[in-house]
């Protein structure tokens, strides 16, 4: 049994099988990696400097665990190459990605294009995508310091998310459901994935200084504050 056919063979959802079917990951890959798309599956590839691929065998896993049907809406933190966005895409109504790289944006953009049901956005997936909410499900493909708050209140109630949480070199897979303000998690795992970037991200790892997001952020509340007097 080959690599791609072990993943196959343990897939639940029976959509997300068929999506994985026809979707060639190869395509999505760098010319140098293309051999690779259906090898080393328990490994990231990596795309560019700092940037890697989630490997295979992971990457199924988190969207089988996420649960896709068709007629749902999901938000996704972190289009990377673009593979699991199209696995996605194949499966739900509509799929609002965000990168926040604005190179990766690039290179996912030309792949998607052809994708009618996906909204590629340049921007911090950290701060979610309000325009769009509620969502049905919610994937994240960095690890969080803390479950992220603004993309969790863009859940629709009894809605799942999919991130890994934690300050440490290992972190831990999540399964997150929305029960209002008390979120049922189940811990599916240790994983290893690059922390995420944006407001509501780590601020170790980010070329912004901290005074720099700190006024982001109070430029963004003013804002909120704004709208909210508008409305009155």
């Amino acid at each position: 049994m080959t690599e791609k056919e072990e993943i196959l063979r343990k897939i639940k959802n029976p959509e997300l099988a068929e999506a994985f079917k026809r979707i060639d990951r190869a395509k999505f890959l760098p010319e140098n990696l293309r051999n690779y798309a259906y090898t080393h599956v328990d490994e990231a590839l990596p795309i560019l400097p700092g940037i890697n691929t989630t490997a295979l065998s992971l990457g199924i896993y988190m969207l089988d665990e996420l649960d896709l049907h068709k007629g749902q809406k999901v938000l996704e933190i972190g289009t990377g190459i673009g593979y699991y966005t199209a696995l996605i895409a194949e499966i739900v109504d509509k799929v609002v990605s965000i990168e926040i790289n604005e190179e990766m944006y690039k290179y996912s953009s030309r792949l998607l294009s052809e994708y009618q049901n996906v909204k590629l956005v340049l921007g911090d997936g950290t701060l979610g995508y309000e325009e769009e909410k509620p969502f049905d499900r919610v994937i994240a493909w960095a690890s969080a310091p803390t479950l992220l708050c603004k993309p969790y209140e863009q859940l629709r109630e009894g809605g799942i998310m999919i991130l890994p949480i934690g300050v440490g070199k290992v972190q831990k897979l999540y399964k997150v459901v929305k029960k209002g303000y008390t979120p049922a998690l189940e811990n599916l795992g240790e994983v290893l994935f690059s922390r995420i970037r944006g407001l509501f991200g780590f601020y170790d790892d980010y070329e912004d200084d901290v005074e720099s997001r700190l006024s982001r952020l109070e430029r963004q509340v003013k804002s909120i504050l704004s709208r909210l007097e508008k409305k009155v």
